[in-house]
């Protein structure tokens, strides 16, 4: 099986290619979360669900507002909307209702296992969802990583493109590339016989757009997790281009 190809593109040095190589694992950027040695914010909160089956943060300090459940791989983006009956009702970047807040303090939380809802109890402050640095040789290898697996589905060589930002910055490029994967784990594997690219680039909002065999993955750059696609955004949009 022939492997992946990243491009990394590196501000002060130009466009670089290499093979992309096998078995190097990514650290869970939200382990920091759960440590006591770290500061907390008003600004977020945890919930606990009432079935005791998990935690989540919800994280007010952007906007849109960011939701991560404890063990979860992926932040969520939620925007907030006016709830029939009052309250308001966060939902993801593909119009999913992920937690609904009513005017008395009440919360309803709706993740896959409890697609009707679990009432979530508010516990306490909890740290903003701010992603590590991210060197640049990190990036490089979050990069093969998608390559590969990319590769692996599809049997086809896979490019990977993503700039080099700085280490802030980074984090959510590797963050980006980390949802890419998801997306492409998940998606119609018709949609991704013809994958012969994966472009990371900055604008203006995020977005996710797949066409004549490159997926462009668009992220807005210094608005953190609050600036990239979903991994179900990034799904809908190979499914819908194959």
């Amino acid at each position: 099986m022939s492997r992946g190809i990243i491009a990394l593109m590196l501000a002060a040095a130009g466009a670089w290619a290499v093979l992309a190589s096998d078995g190097l694992g990514q650290q869970n950027p939200f382990s920091r979360l759960t440590g006591r040695e770290q500061p907390v914010e008003a600004s977020a909160v945890w919930y606990e669900r009432a079935d005791r089956r998990g935690r989540l943060v919800l994280d007010r300090s952007s906007v849109p507002a960011l939701l991560w459940q404890e063990g979860s791989a992926e932040v969520l983006a939620v925007y907030a909307n006016r709830a029939s009956g009052g309250g308001e009702v966060l939902l993801t970047d593909t119009d999913r209702a992920i937690l609904r807040l009513s005017n008395l303090g009440g919360a309803t939380f709706f993740p896959p296992d409890a697609p009707d809802g679990v009432i979530v109890e508010l516990i306490g402050p909890a740290h903003t969802l701010v992603a590590p640095p991210v060197s640049a040789s990190e990036l490089q290898r979050a990069a093969r990583d998608l390559a590969d697996a990319a590769t692996r589905i599809n049997r086809n060589q896979v490019m990977v493109e993503v700039p080099s930002l700085g280490p802030s910055d980074n984090a959510y490029l590797a963050d980006t590339l980390r949802l890419a994967q998801l997306g492409i784990d998940r998606a119609n594997r018709r949609a991704l016989r013809d994958l012969q690219s994966i472009r990371v680039q900055t604008g203006a909002r995020p977005d996710a757009v797949y066409s004549g065999g490159t997926l462009d993955i668009t992220i807005s750059a210094g608005r953190g997790y609050a600036g990239r696609p979903s991994s179900e955004f990034i799904r809908r949009a190979l499914d819908r281009g194959r």
